[in-house]
């Protein structure tokens, strides 16, 4: 009999361990799911800051191109012009972009990102600065600081290809 109660109590106190280490699995699972849905937060903002600046940078070539156009075109007669200013104006269509959806990820409230933090980490990617030593520095995660050091770089590269390929055509000018 004593033997029956001595088994009892040891199944009882192995379930209740498995409880236990089952409770801190499922709150450990539960940190884990909303770091990752904080970190993929902040990747999505870099994804949407980089998708402006391209927007921004599409918008500059195509007004670019306009002006060149614009400088290029031929002289229209006095005829055409008289009946261009005389039509009334008709507004140019618009362009269209597709509806963006909403994720799960838009409902997510990430943590409050210290701008500043941003703004130092990446004037030290503009200067050339490791990875490491802006996270070090600006205390941001080292994937973050990977990816703005990636950014200056192509910033840098598109710099220089822009400078390289200005200075033949004023050298042609001059």
């Amino acid at each position: 009999m004593l033997l029956h109660e001595v088994s009892q109590t040891a199944l009882a106190a192995a379930v209740l361990t498995l409880g236990l280490v089952i409770l801190l699995e499922i709150r450990s699972f539960a940190r884990l799911r909303r770091m990752m849905d904080i970190n993929l937060a902040r990747v999505f903002e870099q994804l949407e800051l980089l998708r402006g600046e391209s927007r921004q940078l599409l918008d500059a070539q195509a007004q670019a191109a306009l002006r060149a156009a614009a400088a290029v075109a031929p002289a229209k007669p006095a005829l055409v012009e008289r009946e261009t200013l005389e039509r009334p104006l008709a507004v140019p269509p618009t362009l269209e972009r597709a509806p963006v959806e909403p994720t799960a990820l838009d409902f997510v409230v990430a943590p409050p990102i210290d701008t500043n933090a941003y703004q130092s980490a990446t004037t030290l990617a503009a200067h050339g600065v490791k990875p490491e030593e802006i996270a070090a520095r600006s205390g941001l995660p080292a994937g973050e600081a990977r990816l703005l050091a990636s950014l200056a770089a192509a910033r840098a590269r598109r710099d220089e290809a822009a400078q390289a390929a200005a200075s033949p055509a004023s050298g042609a000018c001059a």
